[in-house]
């Protein structure tokens, strides 16, 4: 019975990251976050366009390939400043296509629906945002195509451990494991979770991402494994370090002082990727592929987009690019620790 003065973990963390401060009298993290070289962490989007190139020649080849018809919208979520579907979108301007193709992003936060309209506006992109899946389904496309970096390891999260499940005093902000609730349970028990992480609410995300177009498409990129570690990975990042919650990754014992720096630091985790797929495979989707970053990279297109770059804009401009393209497929970097993955209904 969850007492008056105590919130689960995964709400506490909701109103760490996303929050409007009427609980903690702060706003969430990612009202005011800090993403890239400067910010507290770096992602691939930051590395540069190939990134977002690559991505974009996916799609241009999906696109090109397959039967879909009517209107068509490129969909980010989770995005912080728009630069990865500006990227995206960039690259579509450069071909004469017969596409009629809209580039949004989906983003509940005004905070950085302002920064991402300033980012498309800098750069001169016609790109709209939107609050949520209801605004998108009332668009009446026929497919969407929806990209994400690092979304699912945003989604709050509650603590498992033979289950119990965490719990965090409002007041003295002290976390302690108690039993789990039913639903908390029924998830740990069908995905083998004795240990770690379980997101909340992704088979609701997936469902209303399903039902807002009859053909649709998500590719994501995100830092996990594709079974449970049966161990915690939550972490704390924050100017570019990052602490551990538990002292032990088995263990209950957890480092008190980072839970009293409310809002001020991002809380991510390992991404369950099993737990996912269950999800998206119980929307109606199927499972394209899910790949380490470097092997997804190559097999979406990378060698033909850097071909087509330099027949573009030179074999100048490419070399002094292509540095960065060894921290996206690198195993030291980007390429082995993250995963590429693709879910589609068609």
């Amino acid at each position: 019975m969850l007492e008056p003065n105590q919130l689960t973990f995964g709400n506490f963390m909701q109103e760490w990251l996303y929050g409007d401060g009427a609980i903690f009298h702060t706003k969430g993290y990612y009202h005011s976050s800090c993403v890239g070289a400067l910010g507290d962490f770096y992602t691939n989007v930051s590395v540069g366009k190939f990134f977002g190139y690559c991505i974009g020649y996916y799609l241009h080849t999906i696109l090109m390939q397959s039967a879909l018809k009517g209107r068509i919208a490129i969909v980010e979520i989770g995005s912080e400043k728009g630069d990865l579907i500006a990227d995206v979108a960039e690259f579509f301007a450069q071909f004469d296509t017969h596409l009629a193709l809209d580039f949004l992003t989906l983003e509940p936060l005004a905070s950085l629906q302002n920064l991402q309209k300033h980012t498309f506006k800098t750069r001169g992109l016609n790109i709209d945002c939107i609050s949520d899946f209801n605004a998108l389904k009332a668009c009446n496309y026929d497919c969407i195509l929806f990209l994400s970096n690092e979304l699912l390891d945003a989604f709050a999260c509650e603590l498992v451990w033979n289950e119990t499940m965490a719990f965090i005093d409002k007041k003295t902000l002290e976390l302690t494991f108690q039993p789990a609730n039913k639903e908390v349970l029924e998830l740990a028990n069908l995905f083998g979770i004795s240990i770690g992480e379980i997101p909340l609410h992704i088979f609701d995300f997936t469902k209303h991402l399903a039902d807002s177009a009859p053909k649709w498409l998500f590719l994501g990129f995100d830092y996990g494994d594709l079974t449970p570690r049966n161990a915690f990975s939550l972490r704390f990042y924050q100017n570019h370090k990052t602490d551990n919650l538990f002292f032990d990754s088995t263990k209950q014992d957890y480092n008190k002082e980072l839970l009293k720096n409310f809002g001020l630091a991002d809380i991510t985790y390992d991404v369950n990727f099993s737990l996912w797929k269950g999800a998206f495979l119980r929307s109606g989707g199927e499972s394209w592929f899910i790949h380490r970053q470097n092997r997804a990279l190559v097999e979406m297109g990378l060698d033909k987009m850097c071909s087509w770059y330099i027949e573009k804009f030179g074999l100048e401009s490419y070399m002094r690019q292509s540095g960065k393209l060894r921290t996206l497929i690198s195993p030291g970097s980007f390429g082995e620790r993250f995963f590429g993955f693709v879910f589609a209904n068609f």
